[in-house]
């Protein structure tokens, strides 16, 4: 069995409990069980069934049991400690996982020392056992460490402990106090622990790290504080289905809930885990299956005449100038980082592929060293700076980096690593450019300091968000780990969501911001959730949902929308263009005629309304009151190329040929799509100069890429029109013969 597919029969298992479908959550574990052959759980099974089975025959036998819902509520939380314990047996004794080999080798080192489990310091350090291990056996003593080598290695053994102990006892507990002792621990060790605990609960689901994890949050230092809380996040976001049945978790969510702040902070980190993702992996069914009814019917005719050419994208796409924006008063560090921060977590940041390749480095060979946050007292840093050209200002250097906000720790490390194997002209360049813009930025963080006093949790969010997409997405190890930036991501929709912000505000701020990011399939599914909810809407929100579904090109739902808000606002000149637009994209001219005739009173002079009334009467083949609404606007814009081709085709279909190759021999002195040439070719033909039909024919087959099937395909549609003008039908299949011999294939 693939990691991705015990992955989601842990999960399949933990939904059946959670919904109270015990006995079909038992069948899959046995069944789990069968297939992985791990017959040490049968029994836990088996008495698991047995008192389920007997509960069951009690109750529905009238009898009376006080206990039974404590009962119940045990027998639920065990099933999903076995499902725990059953996929956590099976990657251990995977050979192929270098987490379970790292397990396995802490495990050994425990019973050197002696010990059942691990209490002290001086028992994760191991030393003096193994040292004696090392004398008495090899006659050979171990040198002694520096006393930065100690350290190091006793922070890497605290980290291992908590990372990959399956379950946390007493002794996980008292280490946890133990380090937070803030005289003996610094801020970025801590912040250290917090991601292995982290890791430990997003891989072996144990309550006592959820407490252990509060515990952290509760720490005076911001960059534990806010590690802590992400680490929080996103658990409660993975174990959201089987929180409530643990009181150590639910307590914990129910306590954060009512803390001051909170709303501020889930809100950040939420939307700093959307932009994380490189790619959605949710199949919008929709957006896939939306494929325009026209292509079934043969080629579009406002496609070959280009008709939505004449009309520009800000006239048909563009958000209604009305709309306020959410986040149009923030101007804070937050928003200048956004951008950054998007194309960077997307993939097309260019940080994240500049340093993607800089985590070859040693350094980086640590595990821990993925999460270590960025100070400049780093033993590494000094190490690499240590040979720096004479009067280059290292802590100028340093300091500018530590405080820059647009580079998360992993890649400020490989920003130094990195200087070292620089050419020395290079890199003095690149420390006095960096050096040149710290002056700016300090004047800005004091400003921001000022005006946005909460933009250092942002901050911190963020690049510790970025820190775990790189672990995810860069480490060698990462296949062993279920990918996060894989997953939807979408907290907004968790139970934990609702209970750590309750109301609809939140919701509707994100909703704002997907829809200002121009991400309308997340947008409008949560417009549509709080809609359903019963919340009465604005005409603005109602607006919204219907561009975002246009968008979307579901614009069957987008009429569904805009119409609701033209009950609220029917003279809002924006809506009935909308309106109009979605009608003739349903090919209902008729109704988008009548919209269309209701903007022009509002905007007469509008072109683009006119041009648009034009394509209605093109739609309903009433080509002479097309026509007209055509000649106004290229009265007004006399060199538009984009006008003269419905007007070349009106005349082309009402028998009008030498006016119609008038404007197409205008057209072809412009700039010529391939419907050009072959529209210019029926013209030529009809007026009997089949030579230069074949020409202009030839042209359009090298200018549509030289397929004949696409060619054929769009030569048939207009068979019908080649017949009205006279073309005798038993000639169009020699001259396609002629066409197909002639041309290149």
């Amino acid at each position: 069995m693939t990691l991705q597919a015990l992955n989601e029969r842990y999960r399949a298992i933990n939904r059946l409990v959670a919904s109270r479908r015990l006995k079909k959550a038992l069948e899959d574990l046995a069944d789990l069980i069968t297939i992985t052959r791990e017959g040490t759980f049968r029994a836990s099974l088996d008495n698991l069934s047995t008192t389920y089975e007997n509960m069951l025959r009690y109750t529905l036998e009238g009898v009376e049991d006080p206990e039974r819902e404590k009962i119940y509520d045990h027998l639920r939380r065990s099933i999903v400690e076995l499902n725990t314990r059953l996929r956590g047996k099976v990657m251990e004794e995977d050979p192929l996982l270098q987490t379970s080999v790292l397990k396995r080798d802490m495990a050994v080192r425990q019973q050197l020392s002696g010990k059942e489990f691990i209490s002290t310091l001086d028992d994760l350090y191991f030393r003096s056992d193994l040292e004696q291990l090392m004398k008495k056996h090899y006659g050979v003593s171990t040198p002694p460490l520096s006393e930065t080598r100690a350290r190091h290695e006793t922070i890497r053994n605290i980290f291992n402990f908590f990372w990959l102990s399956d379950t946390y006892n007493d002794a996980a507990s008292d280490l946890a106090a133990l380090t937070l002792d803030h005289a003996r621990f610094a801020w970025h060790e801590r912040a250290l622990f917090v991601t292995a605990i982290t890791l430990s609960l997003l891989r072996y689901f144990d309550p006592q790290k959820f407490v252990l994890l509060h515990r952290y949050w509760l720490d005076n230092e911001t960059e534990v504080k806010e590690r802590s809380l992400t680490g929080l996040i996103l658990a409660f976001y993975i174990y959201d289905d089987i929180i409530p049945l643990f009181p150590e978790t639910d307590g914990i969510l129910q306590g954060l809930s009512e803390q001051k702040g909170i709303l501020s902070d889930l809100e950040a980190i939420t939307l700093q885990i959307i932009r994380s993702k490189e790619t959605e992996q949710i199949s919008r069914k929709l957006k896939e299956e939306i494929i325009p009814e026209i292509t079934k019917m043969g080629p579009d005719l406002r496609e070959k005449l280009k008709l939505d050419d004449l009309i520009p994208k800000d006239f048909l796409e563009d958000k209604n100038p009305d709309w306020s924006k959410v986040f149009k008063s923030s101007e804070s560090l937050y928003e200048k980082m956004e951008e950054f921060s998007r194309m960077q977590m997307e993939g097309a940041d260019v940080f994240m592929s500049a340093f993607a390749h800089l985590k070859n480095f040693p350094f980086f060979e640590e595990f821990m060293n993925w999460f270590v946050p960025f100070y400049p007292d780093h033993p590494v840093i000094e190490e690499v700076l240590g040979n720096m050209e004479e009067g280059t200002d290292k802590g100028t250097l340093l300091e500018g980096l530590y405080r820059t906000p647009f580079i998360c720790n992993s890649d400020k490390y490989s920003f130094c690593l990195n200087l070292r194997i620089m050419p020395s002209a290079q890199r003095t360049l690149l420390v006095q450019l960096f050096n040149a813009e710290l002056e700016g930025l300090r004047e800005t963080d004091e400003e921001e300091k000022l005006l946005h006093p909460g933009n250092r949790s942002r901050v911190i969010y963020t690049q510790y968000i970025q820190d775990l997409y790189r672990f995810f997405k860069l480490h060698p190890m990462r296949k062993e780990f279920e990918d996060l930036f894989s997953m939807p991501l979408d907290l907004y929709h968790s139970a934990f969501f609702a209970r750590l912000a309750p109301g609809k505000e939140l919701r509707e701020r994100i909703a704002a911001w997907f829809f200002e990011h121009d991400r309308y399939e997340e947008a409008l599914d949560l417009f549509q959730k709080l809609h359903s909810e019963g919340v009465r809407p604005s005409y603005e929100l109602l607006e919204k949902m219907g561009y975002a579904a246009q968008k979307l090109k579901r614009f069957e739902e987008a009429l569904q929308w805009y119409k609701q808000a033209e009950i609220l606002e029917s003279d809002r000149t924006w809506l009935i263009k909308k309106i109009a637009w979605c009608y003739r994209a349903l090919k209902r001219p008729e109704e988008a005629l009548e919209y269309y005739r209701k903007a022009e009173k509002d905007e007469p002079d509008n072109m683009y309304i006119q041009a648009s009334i034009g394509h209605c009467y093109l739609d309903m083949e009433q080509y002479e009151e097309a026509l007209k609404y055509y000649f106004k606007v290229a009265y007004h814009q006399p060199d538009n190329i984009r006008i003269w081709r419905p007007i070349a085709w009106c005349y082309f279909v009402t028998g009008k040929l030498e006016e119609a190759g008038k404007y197409y021999d205008k057209i072809l002195e412009k700039e010529p799509l391939h419907h050009d040439f072959l529209n210019a070719g029926h013209v030529a033909w009809a007026l009997g100069n089949r030579r230069e039909a074949i020409r202009l024919y030839q042209q359009a087959y090298k200018k549509g890429g030289g397929d004949f099937r696409k060619f054929l395909k769009i030569f048939e549609a207009d068979r019908p029109w080649l017949l009205r003008n006279g073309i005798d039908p038993q000639e169009i299949p020699l001259l396609l013969d002629y066409l197909d011999y002639t041309l290149p294939q």
